[in-house]
């Protein structure tokens, strides 16, 4: 391994992962306090703080995917690149199954913050009378296109704000690559489907929470 090795590489992306999940409980919370401010500067001190939230939730969010894509080190820079070779050591074997573990956990965490930041926004839509599947297709494809930018151009979050030139024109470049974007929309149509089964994990997690602290879970033998 060499640059996740570094425990700061490694906290980098993790907090890049959280952001995204601070920003989607802000913008549920906010948007609670729209009937507060209905009218005047305060529906306009509303929205002056609630399209930035949604635009840096939206810009920071495919950091969640990304942390799905660092299995590509330890499939290229870890001690399991000699087994196409060699036998390796069972020292090596151990570290391999450490690393394996490692990131496990490592994209693990960026699905649960993947599910957790989008949960909460999906929410404020329903609660807005929309139905959340209305925007799935252009929203996926906006975290695709998101993790393509920051694993193949090496573009950050913040380059919306510090070079956004460059950015569209690697977002045209995109569009004007059709085999390309059938990757991408293929990788958006996968994250699309895992959000839907961690969604449904979250719920049913929830519903046996519920459930266990009302007291109505109880064993039940079924008769054969």
């Amino acid at each position: 391994m060499h640059s996740l090795q570094s425990p700061p590489y490694v906290l980098y992306n993790l907090t890049l992962a959280t952001i995204p999940v601070v920003l989607g409980f802000l913008l549920a919370g906010w948007f609670k306090q729209r009937r507060v401010m209905r009218r005047g500067l305060a529906a306009f001190f509303w929205v002056l703080i609630f399209v930035p939230l949604c635009l840096l939730w939206l810009v920071f969010l495919p950091n969640t995917c990304y942390l799905l894509t660092e299995w590509r080190h330890f499939f290229t820079d870890s001690p399991l690149v000699q087994l196409r070779d060699t036998a390796i050591t069972p020292r090596q074997q151990l570290q391999v199954a450490k690393l394996g573990f490692f990131f496990l956990l490592y994209s693990g965490y960026g699905i649960l913050c993947y599910a957790l930041a989008i949960r909460p926004v999906a929410c404020v839509l329903r609660q807005a009378r929309l139905q959340p599947g209305f925007f799935a297709v252009p929203f996926f494809l906006l975290i695709s296109l998101g993790v393509y930018l920051g694993l193949v151009v090496r573009l950050n979050s913040w380059e919306v704000a510090l070079h956004p030139k460059a950015v569209w024109f690697s977002i045209v470049h995109v569009f004007q690559t059709p085999a390309l974007l059938k990757v991408i929309l293929v990788f958006a149509i996968l994250l699309w489907i895992l959000y839907e089964i961690v969604d449904a994990w979250f719920d049913g997690v929830l519903m046996r929470f519920r459930r266990r602290s009302s007291g109505s879970d109880s064993f039940k033998l079924g008769k054969g």
